[in-house]
C-alpha cells in the first residue's frame, strides 16, 4: 500500500469516526419525548376519577410544579354548578373561586396513590374564574371539572 493511499484510507477512518460520534451525541442530546411515566400514570387516575360528563362545562387536567400558580375563567350560563376536584401528588392544592385576593380559597389534599374527589356546589351568574396554587412537594397532577347541575 502506498503512502498517499494509506493516509486516504486514515483521513476516511477518522471522518467515520467522528460522524458516529456526532450520532451519538445528537441522540443522547436529544430532549426528552413525551411525558414522564408517573406523571402520565396519575393523569390516567384523575381523569378515570372524574370523567368527562354530559352536562359539563370545563374540565382541564393540570401538571404543577411545587409552587405554580393558574387562572383559569369561562363564560357560562347562570345556574347552579358543581365543581369537583382531585389531586395526586404530595400534599395540597389550594383552589380560590373569587376574583378578590382576599380570600384564601379551599385547600384540596393530594393523595400519593389514590386521589379522593372534592366536591363543591357554587352558583354563577355568567363567569367562572378559579385560581390553583400548589403547596406540594414536588410535582402534582390536579384535575377539575364544573358541572351544570339541573334544576327541576
Amino acid at each position: 500500500m502506498t503512502r498517499d493511499r494509506a493516509q486516504g484510507v486514515t483521513l476516511y477512518a477518522l471522518a467515520a469516526l467522528l460522524a458516529a460520534a456526532g450520532g451519538v451525541w445528537f441522540v443522547r442530546a436529544a430532549p426528552d419525548r413525551g411525558e414522564d411515566r408517573r406523571i402520565a400514570a396519575g393523569r390516567r387516575t384523575v381523569e378515570l376519577l372524574l370523567p368527562e360528563v354530559p352536562l359539563q362545562a370545563e374540565a382541564e387536567t393540570m401538571v404543577l410544579a411545587a409552587g405554580d400558580r393558574a387562572e383559569r375563567s369561562s363564560p357560562v350560563r347562570g345556574g347552579s354548578y358543581e365543581l369537583a376536584v382531585a389531586c395526586l401528588g404530595a400534599g395540597r392544592i389550594r383552589v380560590r373561586l373569587s376574583t378578590t385576593t382576599d380570600d384564601s380559597g379551599r385547600a384540596v389534599p393530594c393523595a400519593a396513590e389514590q386521589p379522593e374527589k372534592v366536591e363543591v356546589s357554587v352558583a354563577l351568574a355568567s363567569a367562572f374564574f378559579m385560581a390553583v396554587s400548589a403547596e406540594t412537594e414536588g410535582t402534582s397532577v390536579f384535575r377539575w371539572r364544573l358541572t351544570r347541575v339541573r334544576s327541576y
